[in-house]
């Protein structure tokens, strides 16, 4: 390129320009005499490419080219002109220039000095404060929440429809209207304690604002401090979200959680006391029935006592599911996670279950594959109690033939295994419509069903919720007269110690109960018990059970009296009734064990109480008791549970249950 026309020092400075800047010979056939890196940069054309291109190469607009030119040779100079240029890919930009006019001796026109700027990112970014402006307008105008703009002296500026709407105030109630107009006083200074203007902004904050007619709404409110391009607080912006429906329904929602979980709780509360009130005359029958049967009796005699002992089972098994099933819907049963072997389990409850199924000339078998881990941890006494209930309609349901009752791997992690178990039997079966219903509370088959085997469907709807809280589910497959399988998986956690005893004996609820060693027997000694019962019949039919079994006895009807004879005389263990007049056994024995604290004396305290539920026998432990036998007392139990603490190597502070 030719710059022998351009002044070296006037090329120098060009050079180091941020702007473009060329110098051209005008003319339809005007050339490029100059131009400057920054210009090259812009066009994409390198400065050896200059000289072999016009100026409408670039300036593709000649039209609008020649005007300026036009204009410069006549004025001298033109400033802020937009004009196109395109580059050497053909993209166009947008740019202003300002020229003037370098004349000959003759005033002519010789070359034309520009400078050009280009303005692509400075439209890009109008056109997106143009764009966000109009966002910002439509959001402003159209959004359901309420938005005022306050000034640096908290008045109102500006305000969307919305705000109007909500406040019920037009333009005149609005404008300049000091925002603190809006807060009840209290409210006022909660707001102002937020300290925005120092903060910076707050969100959700729950207040209320005073509309026009001077009612209250509950709004969530949410304040941004505005700062002008030197960082000083101009005013800020409120945005108020209408919460009064909100709040209302929450105010129901929670007086209606309330309510149901008072009457959760009256519930719970009355099948406790209907436990209770039930068990007290259960506990008197049975007891009486136990005793009278150890008299000398006829055979009809005998008979008719055996049948009154029958219903009282059934009846104390019905009251057992009906706590049971009241327990695991309203979320009270917490599962254990203690070793037990799968096989033991198995083993134990079919053995004890073999002489009902003996009794119908039933064969009762079992089979666990060898795959099955030998040691788990889940909760035994609810895996007893599911099959249970399975073997025992299983035996009900069936007049020939065979039952079995198996368990198998359905898989094994590192951390946990799930085994399906199952009970298969021969015996009636059930219809294909009818197996969804079956697991309903107080479903059965049938109303036939009901009439013909009895029984109130409990067992499956409290075995189905103990699988689901076990991790597992049950189902049946059946068809009618040709028998039913019922099966259920449920999963368990690894024993980690691989080193553990091998197998884990479980002694089965439904079994013999275990022999206990009679009074005088090695590890067990003559006992002096003091017996707590406030019911006349109980504490006479306790205390001739106990006196069976050769122990002296002495009767308190209240927890003073139990206060009262300690404190004359010395006795082994106390039987002790939690709920009596005057005094009940839970303050009785904390009163006990108050003034044996700092001593080595320890009396063994074992609640002999109607209350039967889980909390029930936690809150006699947690009150100092050693052990809880519910009502109606099981004699084998309430003998094995006394002797449990005299029985050599057995600490006198065992638990027993």
């Amino acid at each position: 390129m030719d710059t022998s026309s351009v002044p070296a020092q006037f090329e120098e400075i060009m050079n180091h320009l941020h702007l473009g800047a060329f110098r051209i010979i005008p003319g339809f056939k005007g050339r490029f005499v100059f131009v400057n890196p920054t210009f090259c940069e812009m066009t994409g054309y390198a400065s050896s490419e200059i000289p072999k291109i016009k100026v409408t190469d670039i300036f593709t607009d000649k039209r609008n080219f020649r005007a300026i030119e036009r204009a410069v040779d006549k004025s001298g100079r033109v400033t802020g002109e937009e004009v196109r240029l395109s580059t050497k890919i053909g993209k166009t930009i947008l740019c202003t220039t300002s020229m003037v006019a370098v004349r000959d001796s003759r005033k002519k026109v010789k070359y034309i000095d520009a400078v050009i700027e280009d303005l692509t990112e400075q439209k890009m970014t109008q056109q997106q404060l143009k764009e966000s402006k109009e966002l910002f307008e439509i959001v402003f105008n159209n959004s359901a929440v309420g938005i005022t703009v306050t000034d640096r002296d908290n008045r109102i500026v500006a305000w969307n429809p919305f705000a109007e709407k909500m406040l019920q105030m037009g333009k005149r109630e609005l404008f300049n209207k000091p925002v603190q107009e809006l807060y009840p006083p209290a409210e006022w200074e909660n707001v102002r304690a937020l300290h925005i203007y120092r903060r910076g902004m707050f969100s959700d904050v729950t207040t209320k604002i005073i509309r026009h007619d001077g009612t209250e709404l509950d709004v969530n409110l949410s304040l941004s401090v505005l700062k002008d391009a030197q960082g000083q607080v101009i005013g800020s912006i409120g945005i108020m979200k209408d919460i009064t429906e909100e709040r209302k329904t929450h105010g129901v929602l929670m007086q209606a959680k309330l309510a149901a979980e008072e009457a959760n709780t009256a519930k719970s509360m009355f099948l406790a006391n209907m436990s209770h009130e039930v068990r007290t005359p259960m506990n008197t029958i049975m007891g009486m029935v136990d005793l009278t049967l150890d008299t000398e009796l006829t055979k009809e005699q005998r008979e008719n006592l055996t049948t009154v002992k029958d219903a009282a089972d059934i009846l104390l098994s019905l009251l057992n599911d009906i706590l049971d099933l009241s327990r695991v819907e309203a979320g009270k049963i917490q599962l254990e996670n203690i070793e037990f072997n799968t096989l033991n389990i198995v083993k134990s409850v079919c053995k004890g279950l073999s002489v009902l199924a003996q009794n119908k000339k039933l064969e009762l078998c079992w089979d666990v594959t060898p795959d099955v881990p030998e040691i788990l941890l889940g909760d035994p006494v609810r895996i007893r109690q599911i099959l249970v209930n399975l073997i025992n309609n299983a035996i009900k349901f069936t007049f020939r033939g065979k039952i079995t009752v198996g368990a198998k791997v359905n898989s094994v992690g590192e951390d946990k295994s799930e085994l399906q178990f199952f009970v298969s039997d021969q015996g009636i079966g059930i219809a294909k419509e009818k197996l969804e219903n079956i697991f309903e509370v107080f479903t059965q088959a049938d109303a036939s069903t009901t009439r013909r085997f009895g029984g109130t469907g409990l067992g499956l709807a409290i075995s189905k919720k103990l699988v689901e809280m076990m991790g597992g589910r049950m189902w049946v497959e059946s068809e009618e007269f040709k028998g039913s399988t019922f099966f259920f998986t449920a999963r368990f956690d690894n024993r980690k110690d691989q080193g553990a005893p091998a197998a884990i004996e479980e002694p089965s609820e439904v079994e013999a109960a275990p022999h206990v060693p009679q009074s005088g027997e090695e590890g067990v000694k003559e006992l002096s018990i003091l017996l707590a019962e406030d019911n006349v019949v109980n504490q006479k039919m306790a205390q001739r059970m106990l006196e069976k079994r050769g122990w002296k006895v002495m009767a308190a009807n209240n927890g003073q009296e139990v206060l009262d004879l300690l404190s004359k005389g010395k006795f082994d263990l106390i039987l002790m009734d939690a709920q009596m007049p005057l005094l009940d056994g839970f303050a009785a024995t904390k009163m006990i064990r108050e003034k044996e604290a700092g001593t080595s004396e320890h009396i063994p305290i074992i609640a002999l109480t109607a209350r039967a539920m889980t909390a029930d026998k936690k809150k006699c432990l947690d009150s100092g008791m050693d052990g809880h036998v519910s009502k109606p007392i099981d004699r084998q139990k309430l003998y094995e549970a006394i002797e449990n603490f005299f029985r050599k190597g057995n600490p006198n502070d065992q638990k027993s249950d």
